[in-house]
């Protein structure tokens, strides 16, 4: 039975190393949809990433599988990659923006709004979300400059 359970679990750890660098490599092999730059003013949650107040760059990719995932950087550190849950073609005259929630004490990265592509949309993470339905909210838009294609 032991036997069982451990080349199950071995399967299991070789099934998901594969998947994580084919992920890896259907982002890396994509051209970037749109690199830019933004000043959080503020800490603020995105996906399952808590960013600190400070300057950042982020590069949108596309991947082979149609999924928009966000590379955010501050400095020379990766300090985050976010996968938008949902995404847009509407209100490309915007200027591009953060769209922040603040809800509770807290804020959070709702939609990043690219003036070239549409918005991007991401979610709060499951006991976050439930909290944050009770509570009234304040809209901010964060602006960010592209450099797009």
């Amino acid at each position: 039975m032991k036997t069982n359970q451990s080349s199950r679990m071995v399967k299991n750890l070789a099934l998901a190393l594969v998947g994580v660098f084919i992920f890896a490599g259907a982002v890396n092999a994509q051209e970037p949809a749109c690199q830019g730059k933004f000043t959080l003013p503020f800490e603020a949650q995105w996906g399952e990433v808590t960013l600190p107040a400070g300057d950042y760059a982020f590069t949108l990719h596309s991947t082979a599988l149609g999924s928009r995932i966000v590379t955010v950087v501050q400095g020379q550190r990766k300090v985050a990659m976010v996968m938008a849950q949902g995404q847009s073609h509407g209100d490309t005259a915007r200027t591009s923006a953060l769209i922040v929630t603040r809800s509770g004490g807290r804020a959070r990265i709702q939609t990043l709004h690219l003036a070239e592509l549409g918005d991007f949309f991401y979610g709060a993470p499951k006991a976050e979300g439930l909290q944050m339905a009770s509570t009234p909210q304040l809209i901010q838009r964060i602006p960010i400059s592209t450099n797009g294609k």
